[in-house]
């Protein structure tokens, strides 16, 4: 059960920014990433609440695995789902993206999503050896 909560907060921060950058069509050419990592924050913290029995069980690696497969899933999920719900292309990337991963690295949209995977996979079992 753990593990729906870093994809559900997936969903729902590409749900808000959807509606963000809605709002802001034609306003600006990037919505501000302080309300995106604000957003994502906030979903680790309540991820990390309910599902890690955090106050009773708090290692420190459980808890730094846990965030790099929040972060992971947050790479499969977010950015796909973001663009169907923009109605573009699955794999569209935006040349005027603020995303420091989009812009210095220009890895394949797959690729990306490829390498995320595998860490959340990685992550989830480093976490899962800690129970």
């Amino acid at each position: 059960m753990i593990f729906i909560y870093p994809i559900s907060a997936a969903i729902v921060c590409a749900v808000i920014e959807w509606i963000r950058i809605s709002i802001a069509h034609g306003q600006k050419t990037n919505i501000n990433k302080v309300w995106t990592y604000t957003i994502g924050a906030l979903f680790f913290g309540i991820s990390l609440a309910f599902s890690l029995d955090y106050y009773d069980n708090s290692e420190f690696f459980k808890i730094v695995s846990y965030g790099i497969y929040y972060a992971a899933c947050r790479g499969v999920v977010y950015d796909p789902l973001l663009n169907v719900l923009r109605d573009l292309a699955v794999d569209y990337k935006s040349k005027s993206t603020n995303s420091v991963i989009d812009r210095y690295l220009n890895i394949n949209f797959y690729l990306l999503r490829f390498i995320y995977l595998l860490i959340a996979a990685g992550s989830a079992y480093i976490y899962s050896s800690y129970e």
